[in-house]
C-alpha cells in the first residue's frame, strides 16, 4: 500500500456482473483513482445494475465491449436516487453488445461529451420514451445531451430513433451515422447546435432519405453534410 500513494489514475476491466459489483466495496482511495472502466465479454447476465459504479466519483469513461448477452442496463429507483454520481462521465462507448435494445441510462450522465455505439444489432433507440416516463421529472436529466460534442453511430441495423423530439445540442460538433438504414430522423431542428460548425458524416444514400422536421431545418443543416 505504501507505493499506492503515488497512484493517480487507474483503469479497470470487468468480465462479469459479479466482478462489477465488487466496485461498490472499493475503499475511498481506489474509488477516487479510477477514471476508466471497461466491461468486456460479459456472458453471465442479461441485465446490469451500474449502481456499483456510483462510488467512483472521478469515473471519466465507460466502455462496454462484446457483452453478447447483455440486453439492458436497468434504471432502478436506487440508481435514480444516486443520479448525481454520474456527473463525471464524459465518454460512453458500446461496441458489439448485440442484444442491447436501448441506452436510456445515459440520461443520468448530464456532462457526457462523446457517445459511441457500434455493432449493436438489436439496438432500436438510444433513449426509450417508455423508460424515460418511468423516471420522475425531478430526477431525470432535463438538459439531455447539453454537453455532447460528438455522436458516433455505426452498424446499427435496427436503430430507428435517437430520442423522441429535437434537442438544442448547444455543444454538438460532429455527428457520424454509418450503416444505420432505419434511422431516418435526426433529433435536430432549426434551433439545434446554434453557433456551432456542425459536421454530419454519413452515406449519400442515407442522407438523401433523411426526414427533416421542417424545411428550415433541412436548409440549416444541408451545408453540414460530409459524405463518409
Amino acid at each position: 500500500m505504501e507505493h499506492l500513494k503515488y497512484l493517480n489514475v487507474l483503469t479497470l476491466t470487468f468480465r462479469s456482473a459479479s466482478e462489477l459489483e465488487k466496485a461498490s466495496r472499493f475503499n475511498k482511495f481506489f474509488s477516487c483513482a479510477i477514471e476508466h472502466v471497461s466491461l468486456l465479454d460479459f456472458r453471465d447476465s442479461r441485465s446490469l445494475n451500474i449502481l456499483a459504479l456510483a462510488n467512483l466519483q472521478n469515473l471519466y469513461s465507460i466502455k462496454c465491449t462484446n457483452c453478447m448477452d447483455l440486453k439492458e442496463v436497468k434504471i432502478e429507483s436506487n440508481i435514480v436516487e444516486g443520479a448525481r454520481y454520474f456527473h463525471s462521465f464524459r465518454f460512453v462507448g458500446l461496441t458489439y453488445c448485440k442484444q442491447m435494445r436501448d441506452v436510456s441510462w445515459v440520461i443520468f450522465a448530464p456532462h457526457l461529451e462523446k457517445l459511441l455505439i457500434r455493432g449493436c444489432n438489436s439496438l432500436e433507440e438510444i433513449i426509450s420514451e417508455e423508460k424515460l416516463d418511468e423516471v420522475t421529472e425531478s430526477k431525470a436529466n432535463t438538459n439531455l445531451f447539453s454537453r455532447l460534442e460528438e455522436l458516433d453511430l455505426c452498424r446499427l441495423p435496427k436503430m430507428k430513433t435517437i430520442y423522441y423530439h429535437a434537442l438544442p445540442f448547444p455543444q454538438l460538433k460532429k455527428i457520424s451515422i454509418v450503416k444505420c438504414p432505419m434511422l431516418k430522423k435526426l433529433l435536430l431542428n432549426s434551433n439545434s447546435a446554434k453557433g456551432q460548425r456542425l459536421i454530419i458524416k454519413g452515406e449519400k444514400g442515407w442522407w438523401k432519405d433523411v426526414e427533416w422536421e421542417d424545411e428550415s431545418t433541412r436548409t440549416a443543416f444541408l451545408p453540414s453534410f460530409k459524405p463518409q
